[in-house]
C-alpha cells in the first residue's frame, strides 16, 4: 500500500534564504505526524508545500502515490487544509458556509451534522462567521476543511491562540479520526503528544530529529 505522503529531497528557496533543505519524510495511512519547531524553521513552508499551495524549488512531493503538483485538482480533493486564515466567508453563517463548501463537492448536507454535533457548534450554527470567536471559527472551519471525506488532514499551527478547552475538543475528535493520515504543525509539544504518533522536529529547514511519541 502506498504512504499518504512522500516527500524526496524537497526544497524551497525565497531569495538567498533556504527555508527547506533537502527534506525527505513519509507518512503513512492512518498516521498522525507533528512537525514542531521554533519560528522560521520551516514548518508553514512545508504544509503549503505539501497542501500544493506553494511550489517547492526541488524535491517531489507524492500524495497517496501521485505527484502532487502533477496530478492538480485530484490531489486537492484528498486533502484537507486548515491554516491560521480561516477559510470561511465572515458575512456567511456556519450554515451557509459549510453548504457552499457541501456544493462545491456534491455532499449531502446531512453527512456533517454529525460533525457540527461533535464540536459542540450547533448553538452558533446560524451565526456569521465574522461574528465568532477565534475557537469557534476554527472549529467551524475544520469541519469545512472534512466535508468532504479527505484522505489526508492538514493542520497549520493547530493549537495556536486556542484556550485549553478548545484544545481538548479537537485533540478528542482529530484523534477519532485515525483512519486518515494526519499532519500538523505547532509550537505545542504537549498538545502534539496527546494527538500525534510521531514528531518530527524541524531547524533550520532540516529535520533536527524523528522521533515516536
Amino acid at each position: 500500500m502506498t504512504d499518504a505522503v512522500e516527500i524526496i529531497e524537497l526544497s524551497k528557496k525565497y531569495g538567498y534564504f533556504w527555508a527547506l533543505k533537502s527534506l525527505s519524510l513519509r507518512i503513512r495511512r492512518g498516521e498522525s505526524v507533528a512537525v514542531l519547531g521554533p519560528n522560521g524553521a520551516g514548518k508553514t513552508t512545508l504544509m503549503k508545500i505539501v497542501a500544493t499551495h506553494i511550489q517547492p524549488s526541488t524535491g517531489t512531493v507524492k500524495i497517496f502515490g501521485k505527484n502532487a503538483f502533477k496530478n492538480g485538482g485530484k490531489t486537492r480533493q484528498q486533502i484537507g487544509f486548515v491554516t491560521h486564515e480561516s477559510f470561511l466567508y465572515g458575512e456567511l453563517t456556519i450554515e451557509e458556509n459549510l453548504l457552499f463548501y457541501a456544493r462545491l463537492f456534491s455532499i449531502d448536507p446531512e453527512s456533517f451534522q454529525d460533525k457540527i454535533a461533535s464540536l459542540n457548534l450547533r448553538r452558533w450554527y446560524r451565526t456569521p462567521a465574522k461574528r465568532l470567536s477565534y475557537g469557534l471559527r476554527k472549529r467551524a472551519d475544520i469541519i469545512r476543511a472534512l466535508i468532504h471525506d479527505p484522505g489526508l488532514i492538514l493542520l497549520d499551527e493547530l493549537f495556536a491562540g486556542l484556550d485549553k478547552e478548545t484544545c481538548g475538543l479537537l485533540t478528542d475528535y482529530l484523534r477519532e479520526q485515525r483512519e486518515k493520515a494526519l499532519l500538523i504543525s505547532s509550537h505545542s509539544i504537549v498538545w502534539a503528544r496527546k494527538l500525534c504518533d510521531r514528531g518530527i522536529f524541524l531547524n533550520k529547514g532540516e529535520i533536527a530529529q524523528d522521533t515516536r511519541f
